[in-house]
């Protein structure tokens, strides 16, 4: 992604994707502390309370991957990312996690999909043969939106995650990339 796109969501509002840099640190953890208040956080890495990310690392994670925001305005209202994985090993080394989050009111007007779109074009412009995510299991719309763009359920992760009182599993979600 050489420059940023306007892309309009189902609700008629228009937001700008691009790739992220040094100068973005500040609105992701912004971003973050809003999303962690948020009841979607739950199924994901982030949580509340969590201590703020390393700027050093954070931009150095934009300089290695493939990270994009959405913006309304200046406000960053999502953030998904393709991460090589195993990079340079000569047999396993052309997979890629992906991994998304968005603002709740955010979600459901496409966005999502539009995200996957921008990720698996970079991925097959970069030589990544495989997609891979892992989604908790009761995040419904999360795998929804994974299956309407071509992944696959491959496995599942029992007992993932303690989240209030009760275990969660993750599913494990892929894309090959080449036929």
């Amino acid at each position: 992604m050489k420059r940023a796109i306007k892309f309009k969501l189902k609700n008629g509002k228009v937001v700008t994707i691009r790739r992220l840099v040094a100068a973005d640190y500040d609105a992701q953890m912004k971003f973050n502390e809003k999303f962690t208040r948020g009841p979607g956080a739950v199924q994901t890495m982030q949580y509340r309370g969590q201590p703020k990310k390393d700027k050093a690392i954070t931009i150095k994670h934009y300089e290695n991957n493939f990270v994009i925001g959405a913006f309304d305005g200046d406000d960053m209202i999502g953030i998904a990312s393709v991460q090589p994985q195993r990079v340079g090993h000569p047999y396993s080394g052309r997979s890629a996690g992906v991994g998304m989050m968005m603002l709740d009111k955010y979600t459901g007007n496409g966005l999502g999909s539009k995200f996957f779109q921008i990720l698996e074009k970079w991925a097959r412009e970069n030589g990544i043969h495989k997609l891979v995510g892992d989604v908790r299991h009761l995040n419904i719309p999360s795998i929804a939106t994974c299956i309407k763009n071509g992944f696959i359920i491959t496995g599942i992760h029992y007992d993932a995650a303690f989240i209030n009182g009760k275990w969660h599993h993750e599913y494990i979600l892929e894309k090959i990339l080449e036929k």
